[in-house]
Protein backbone atom coordinates (compact mmCIF):
# COMPACT_ATOMS: atom_id res chain seq x y z
CA UNK A 1 0.00 0.00 0.00
CA UNK A 2 1.31 2.86 -1.21
CA UNK A 3 2.32 5.73 1.67
CA UNK A 4 0.24 9.54 1.15
CA UNK A 5 1.22 13.01 3.07
CA UNK A 6 -2.08 13.71 4.45
CA UNK A 7 -0.89 17.36 4.66
CA UNK A 8 -1.63 17.61 0.97
CA UNK A 9 -5.38 17.89 1.13
CA UNK A 10 -7.39 20.25 2.09
CA UNK A 11 -9.89 20.96 5.10
CA UNK A 12 -12.98 19.26 2.78
CA UNK A 13 -11.06 16.29 1.24
CA UNK A 14 -9.78 15.00 4.59
CA UNK A 15 -13.12 15.39 6.52
CA UNK A 16 -14.62 13.55 2.88
CA UNK A 17 -11.63 10.62 3.51
CA UNK A 18 -12.54 10.22 7.28
CA UNK A 19 -15.96 9.51 6.43
CA UNK A 20 -15.13 7.26 3.33
CA UNK A 21 -12.98 5.50 5.98
CA UNK A 22 -15.43 5.06 8.68
CA UNK A 23 -17.58 3.37 6.24
CA UNK A 24 -15.07 1.09 5.06
CA UNK A 25 -13.81 0.30 8.74
CA UNK A 26 -17.41 0.47 10.54
CA UNK A 27 -19.72 -2.15 8.49
CA UNK A 28 -23.85 -1.52 8.17
CA UNK A 29 -25.42 -3.07 11.14
CA UNK A 30 -27.68 -6.02 10.38
CA UNK A 31 -30.96 -5.88 13.13
CA UNK A 32 -32.47 -8.78 13.19
CA UNK A 33 -35.71 -9.81 15.98
CA UNK A 34 -34.36 -6.70 18.40
CA UNK A 35 -30.64 -7.72 18.24
CA UNK A 36 -27.64 -6.88 16.17
CA UNK A 37 -26.03 -9.74 13.97
CA UNK A 38 -22.46 -9.00 13.63
CA UNK A 39 -20.88 -8.73 10.69
CA UNK A 40 -17.51 -9.95 11.75
CA UNK A 41 -18.52 -12.66 14.50
CA UNK A 42 -21.83 -13.53 13.59
CA UNK A 43 -23.24 -14.14 17.03
CA UNK A 44 -26.58 -12.02 17.73
CA UNK A 45 -27.15 -10.14 20.88
CA UNK A 46 -27.74 -6.78 22.19
CA UNK A 47 -25.15 -4.61 21.15
CA UNK A 48 -23.89 -1.10 22.96
CA UNK A 49 -25.02 2.36 21.58
CA UNK A 50 -21.48 3.94 21.15
CA UNK A 51 -20.25 7.22 19.88
CA UNK A 52 -16.96 7.70 18.03
CA UNK A 53 -15.05 10.51 19.04
CA UNK A 54 -16.20 9.85 22.80
CA UNK A 55 -15.80 7.88 26.18
CA UNK A 56 -19.43 7.25 26.82
CA UNK A 57 -21.63 4.52 26.21
CA UNK A 58 -25.81 5.52 25.89
CA UNK A 59 -28.43 3.60 27.82
CA UNK A 60 -30.12 1.73 24.88
CA UNK A 61 -33.35 0.84 25.79
CA UNK A 62 -35.17 -0.94 22.27
CA UNK A 63 -33.58 -1.87 19.36
CA UNK A 64 -35.21 -2.77 15.79
CA UNK A 65 -34.97 -2.81 12.42
CA UNK A 66 -37.06 0.33 12.13
CA UNK A 67 -36.22 2.58 15.32
CA UNK A 68 -34.03 2.76 18.56
CA UNK A 69 -34.77 4.01 21.54
CA UNK A 70 -32.03 5.44 24.18
CA UNK A 71 -31.15 7.58 26.77
CA UNK A 72 -28.33 9.73 26.15
CA UNK A 73 -25.49 11.13 28.36
CA UNK A 74 -27.21 13.68 30.95
CA UNK A 75 -23.96 16.06 30.87
CA UNK A 76 -23.44 15.44 34.41
CA UNK A 77 -19.54 13.76 34.36
CA UNK A 78 -16.87 16.40 34.05
CA UNK A 79 -14.94 12.86 32.65
CA UNK A 80 -16.72 12.91 29.40
CA UNK A 81 -15.61 14.56 26.06
CA UNK A 82 -18.73 15.91 24.24
CA UNK A 83 -17.12 16.00 21.00
CA UNK A 84 -18.13 12.84 19.66
CA UNK A 85 -19.00 12.29 15.91
CA UNK A 86 -21.02 9.25 15.01
CA UNK A 87 -23.26 7.20 16.79
CA UNK A 88 -22.55 2.81 15.94
CA UNK A 89 -23.62 -0.23 17.49
CA UNK A 90 -20.87 -2.37 19.08
CA UNK A 91 -21.01 -5.80 19.27
CA UNK A 92 -21.00 -7.26 22.70
CA UNK A 93 -19.17 -10.55 22.17
CA UNK A 94 -16.32 -8.78 19.72
CA UNK A 95 -15.91 -5.34 19.88
CA UNK A 96 -17.04 -4.96 16.49
CA UNK A 97 -18.38 -1.60 15.55
CA UNK A 98 -21.26 -1.03 13.31
CA UNK A 99 -22.99 2.26 11.86
CA UNK A 100 -26.96 2.61 12.08
CA UNK A 101 -28.58 2.17 9.02
CA UNK A 102 -30.02 5.17 7.58
CA UNK A 103 -33.40 3.90 7.63
CA UNK A 104 -33.11 3.43 11.28
CA UNK A 105 -34.80 6.31 13.87
CA UNK A 106 -32.65 6.91 16.49
CA UNK A 107 -35.26 8.55 19.09
CA UNK A 108 -33.61 9.67 22.96
CA UNK A 109 -35.84 9.58 25.57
Amino acid sequence: MAAFEVSDFTADELVRLIAAAKRALYPEAVIVGGELECVSCHIRGTPALIEDGMIVTHDLRELSDKNILARGWDGSSSDVSEEGELLLLECSHCFQWHRIPESVELQWL
